[in-house]
């Protein structure tokens, strides 16, 4: 019995050695028996604050030998009840306080007696407005779990609020339900320090601290995984084995990087064996981000994280696999203020690495006007649910790449992307002067000795035979058309018939159902045009828009040492403006 007793005891004080000081320090020196050569005497009380309407352990570190069992005695002065306090040995005691609802807010001075011995701390302790709780308020090693965040007196607001246990925990998540309620989902890693821990809330420039409301238990839940580093494109087998899991056949493996996780690795079988053991195939992208990831493993409400398992190393591009996307298209606005012409030129060039395995689903076309002279109404299909899908890896082509002409060079400067580090080349202050109408430009890279080498590939961009404008109605001061009435326009033919193609739409709202809509046409390229109240009683009335662009595609090609031949660049000239329809 008195060695249990003596184990507890062990075990509480290094609990308490554990937690992260918030401590008031105190000079009392010439108080207590400590010599004119002796240390300065020091007694400590943490936490410093609470909140009001809460219970917790208030802690007492005295330096040198100072109390004695049944002897001690703590006052923080009237609204705060001391319901017990016990003196673990001469050095360290903890009280049992709460706080009423209606303690008197701010600093107070806390009042030690030990015998015949008084010790004040002048505003050792605080009393606040705001107090957090936690359910569960402990976890063991290893584990991972909700944590339901109670707040009294608080204004938290999801996206604003953020939540710290602490070294050795991590935050997967944390959604606030209402102002005074969030929950977390936390990670802790199997070499947490164990014991008590403080748990903030910081809501803006407020900071809420429960002060040692968090144990870690010594228990420990955990996982290895095997093998500790992949390189982008593999595919590997892996052996997860568990400590004191339960894993089953519906137990899920996720790949954690700092931004959560991240499909760029995929368990593409997975067989298990028993509670401790799982076996499999894992599928890592071409493009998959380098450095440590965590491995997440959820069986229904049990889950385990294992930090930093294993490593993402990186691999070479292979030439064979380099795609090139070029473009080199006009984009026209009529201002519908003053009628001026907003005219805009872009060219550039990508070389890429299609993604290994692909990622996404590719957006559905939506229907729209067949050649010729077809006017109809069809709907815009909604965008495809976003997927979290790894950044193509881009090669260099050296500083510089060109679209060569009979008439003229236009030159494109490398530029990187800074958050995603791709490569992307861009024609810069073009204008249309650097637009030759009807040509087919070479596509011609300087050479990057770690990238694409120096090539020319011939005849691959194309632009549109010959430019236009918009001639009728005047496109600008509000125009409003009568969806009951004929609506003619007319252009300066932009001869496209029959290699390219001219089509026009007017952009709205449906009125069938209220969702995005157009009506379209691909017209004879012969300066004339006429859409009808049958398709624009279609759409409802209000602000629209509308557009006329020619468009033309170049021939399929690739870089000649490339195994990727399907490239295919395409050229626009389109010109927007705003109307109305009544």
């Amino acid at each position: 019995m008195k060695r249990a007793l003596l184990i507890g005891l062990w075990l509480s004080m290094m609990a308490l050695a554990a937690c992260k000081p918030h401590q008031v320090s105190t000079d009392t020196s010439g108080l207590g028996d400590t010599g004119d050569t002796g240390p300065t005497y020091q007694l400590e009380l943490s936490p410093p604050s609470a909140g009001q309407g809460s219970s917790l352990d208030v802690s007492l570190t005295a330096n040198v030998s100072t109390f004695r069992f049944g002897e001690t005695r703590l006052d923080l002065g009237p609204g705060i009840t001391i319901d017990s306090i016990t003196v673990l040995d001469v050095f360290d005691a903890v009280a049992s306080i709460h706080v009423d609802p209606d303690a008197e807010l701010g600093a107070r001075d806390a009042l030690v007696s030990v015998g015949d011995k008084d010790w004040t701390l002048p505003g050792a302790f605080t009393v606040i407005d705001r107090s957090i709780a936690l359910d569960p308020p402990y976890a063991k090693m290893g584990q991972v779990l909700h944590v339901s965040v109670t707040g009294t007196n608080t204004n938290w607001a999801d996206g604003y609020t953020y939540a710290d246990w602490g070294d050795g925990i991590d935050v997967l998540d944390f959604s606030v339900l209402s102002p005074g309620l969030a929950d977390a989902r936390i990670a802790v890693h199997p070499d947490a320090t164990p014991g008590l821990r403080d748990v903030s809330v910081e809501d803006g420039p407020e900071v809420t601290t429960l002060y040692q409301g968090f144990t870690v238990d010594r228990a420990v839940i955990t996982a290895f995984w095997d093998p500790p580093e992949v390189h982008q494109g593999d595919s590997v087998s892996f052996t997860l084995t568990g400590l004191d899991t339960h894993f089953s056949r519906d137990t899920t493996i996720e790949f954690w990087d700092d931004g959560g996780p991240n499909p760029d690795i995929q368990v593409t079988a997975q067989t298990t064996a028993d509670d401790t053991h799982i076996t499999g195939t894992i599928q890592v992208s071409n493009a998959a981000r380098l450095d440590y990831r965590d491995v997440l493993v959820t069986t229904g409400d049990e889950a385990v994280l294992i930090p930093n398992a294993l490593k993402v190393l990186d691999s070479p591009p292979n030439l064979n696999d380099v795609v090139p996307q070029i473009g080199f298209d006009v984009y026209r606005t009529i201002d519908n203020a003053t009628g001026t012409l907003q005219e805009r030129v872009q060219a550039y060039a990508v070389f890429f690495i299609p993604l290994d395995p692909p990622c996404g689903s590719s957006s559905q076309p939506s229907d729209g006007p067949r050649p010729y002279d077809n006017n109809g109404v069809w709907p815009i299909p909604p965008p495809p649910d976003p997927v979290d899908c790894p950044n193509p890896e881009t090669l260099s082509a050296g500083d510089f790449v060109w679209f060569e002409g009979p008439e003229n060079v236009v030159p494109l400067h490398k530029d990187v992307i800074q958050s995603t580090g791709q490569i992307i080349y861009w024609g810069q202050d073009l204008t249309l002067d650097d637009y030759h109408f009807g040509t087919t430009y070479d596509l011609h890279t300087q050479g990057d000795p770690h990238g694409v080498p120096e090539v020319l590939v011939e005849k691959v961009q194309p632009t549109v035979p010959a430019d236009y404008h918009l001639l009728t109605p005047q496109f600008w001061g509000d125009l409003t058309v009568s969806r009951n009435q004929d609506f003619e326009y007319t252009w300066s033919p932009a001869q496209t018939y029959p290699d390219a193609i001219f089509s026009t739409q007017i952009s709205g709202t449906l009125a069938a159902d209220g969702t995005p809509g157009f009506a379209g046409c691909i017209p004879w390229d012969d300066g004339d045009h006429t859409y009808h109240p049958s398709e624009l009683q279609q759409l409802e009335a209000g602000p629209v828009t509308f557009s006329a662009s020619s468009f033309i595609q170049g021939r399929y090609f690739g870089l000649p040492f490339s195994r990727y031949q399907t490239s295919r660049s395409s050229s626009t000239l389109s010109t927007d403006a705003q109307m109305i329809l009544q």
